[in-house]
């Protein structure tokens, strides 16, 4: 699995999330056909795993926690739809 930074091909997304949010950093990357937003505030890391075609797989949140949340030790909580398309995962500085 490979992460792929997309922030560019997502300006809009962007600029909205830093100007209607208190994020001051977001990143947009690919994992496939799933989509992941990373957003950091001085307080909090957000990231929002996104497929419409199926089920986001447990080894991609695994995958994503590792790669994303490193360098925090801390504990995260982690919120899913219905339907296992949109994953949240939240975890403080």
């Amino acid at each position: 699995m490979h992460l792929i930074d997309v922030t560019n091909s997502y300006a809009e997304l962007v600029h909205s999330q830093l100007n209607t949010t208190d994020a001051n950093y977001v990143k947009v990357y690919s994992l496939g056909k799933t989509s992941v937003v990373y957003t950091e505030n001085r307080l909090s890391i957000g990231i929002v795993l996104e497929n419409h075609e199926r089920r986001i797989r447990e080894d991609e949140i695994e995958f994503v926690t590792k790669r994303l949340l490193a360098k925090y030790q801390g504990s995260h909580t982690l919120t899913v739809d219905n339907n296992r398309h949109v994953i949240e995962i939240h975890t403080t500085k």
